[in-house]
């Protein structure tokens, strides 16, 4: 029945009954608590020790606990018979819903009556009032209350005083300390996270020189005309050999001009590397090079020569016997022969030109130049290095 009305007041009410209720609901419990704390359960006459007192508040948004602390400094304390030689009040901490205040006190008894005696330092009445906030911009202050604080027992000259229940803990844990430790905690994870970037930092520096090494090769290999490309050009090259030949027969310029071009084939057929140099657009031709284009928006000129000759492909023959197709057996027969009769027709002392042997070196190259060229596409490529 009282849950009934309850809702019905704060359906038909509003807001300022529906922050009593919570108030009340939050308050309910213990909205403020407060225990002493002694570094020491017996002393001597004359012996300062210290007495802290800690107290938990609701600290929330929709209700706050405001005690009276005007009575609680140093100066204005009352603990006779004990006399006060100092004290602080460290700052607040707030945990949760809990704001946690301290107040510490030195303390010294030098009436000699006590001795043998358990004295007490006096409870303290703490005042404090419940503000609820009611509405956006408004907030209701409850009535004044009073906190009772039990007196702490002080045994004179004893080990424990005869009201205790267990031994009291003598560590000296205020929130001072608390707060002296979490400022240690803050200094030593700026310095643990000061040595990780300085780590980060010359690991990076460490690997920027790997990086521009491997940038720098990165950008040799883009620079480097592709194999299909040089094929094609040369295959070209073959076929304008062939053309000027059966108008003017062969000469020795011809024959150079071969003897490069199927040395450029012959090197893709057995996988060695082609000597690029990249050319300007004016440049002309370097002696026993042949020049190769890529590209229709930017063109890229390059010199390419090879020095492969007819022994380096037997060899290679060999060694690719038995893991090629009789095909590819049959190409490197013919570049073998042909490279054989074009280095003759070159080199010799007296060139022996059979003008038949050499035509055929030269149609089986530009043969084989076309085949690798084909083979070699973009996307061929690709799919053979997955």
């Amino acid at each position: 029945m009282r849950s009934l009305v309850a809702l019905l007041l704060i359906v038909f009410v509003g807001p300022p009954f529906r922050a009593a209720v919570t108030a009340q609901e939050m308050t309910a419990a213990e909205p403020i608590r407060c225990w002493w704390q002694s570094s020491t359960g017996a002393v001597t006459i004359g012996e300062p020790f210290s007495v802290v007192l800690t107290c938990a508040v609701l600290d929330t948004e929709p209700v706050q606990v405001v005690p009276d602390e005007t009575r609680l400094g140093v100066a204005s304390v009352q603990v006779a018979p004990f006399e006060i030689l100092g004290g602080a009040h460290p700052a607040d901490v707030h945990r949760g819903s809990r704001r946690f205040f301290q107040y510490q006190y030195s303390l010294r008894i030098i009436n000699v009556d006590a001795i043998g005696h358990d004295v007490n330092v006096p409870g303290l009445a703490i005042q404090y009032r419940v503000h609820s906030r009611v509405g956006a911009n408004a907030s209701l202050e409850g009535r004044d209350l009073t906190y009772l604080m039990p007196p702490l027992p002080i045994k004179v000259l004893s080990l424990v005083p005869a009201e205790a229940a267990d031994i009291r803990d003598g560590g000296d844990a205020g929130l001072g300390v608390l707060e002296s430790l979490r400022f240690r905690t803050s200094l030593f994870e700026i310095l643990a996270l000061s040595l990780a970037a300085l780590s980060a930092l010359m690991v990076v520096l460490g690997l920027v020189p790997l990086a521009r090494r491997t940038q720098r090769a990165g950008a040799m290999d883009t620079n480097r005309l592709p194999d299909r490309a040089v094929l094609r050009d040369v295959a070209a090259e073959l076929d304008d050999v062939q053309a000027q030949i059966a108008r003017d027969g062969w000469s020795d310029a011809h024959t150079a001009r071969a003897l490069s071009a199927v040395r450029i084939v012959a090197a893709h057929a057995i996988d060695r590397p082609v000597s690029q140099k990249p050319l300007a657009a004016s440049a002309p031709t370097p002696e026993g090079r042949i020049v190769v284009s890529h590209g229709r928006l930017r063109p890229a000129r390059a010199a390419v020569a090879s020095p492969v000759t007819a022994d380096d492909v037997a060899r290679a023959g060999s060694a690719l016997a038995d893991s090629v197709s009789l095909t590819r057996r049959y190409h490197l027969e013919g570049l073998q022969h042909g490279l054989a009769s074009l280095t003759s027709a070159v080199y010799h002392r007296v060139p022996a030109r059979d003008a038949r042997e050499l035509d055929e070196a030269l149609r089986h190259a530009a043969s084989v130049a076309t085949e690798l060229a084909q083979e070699r596409n973009w996307w061929k490529t690709a799919w053979s290095r997955r």
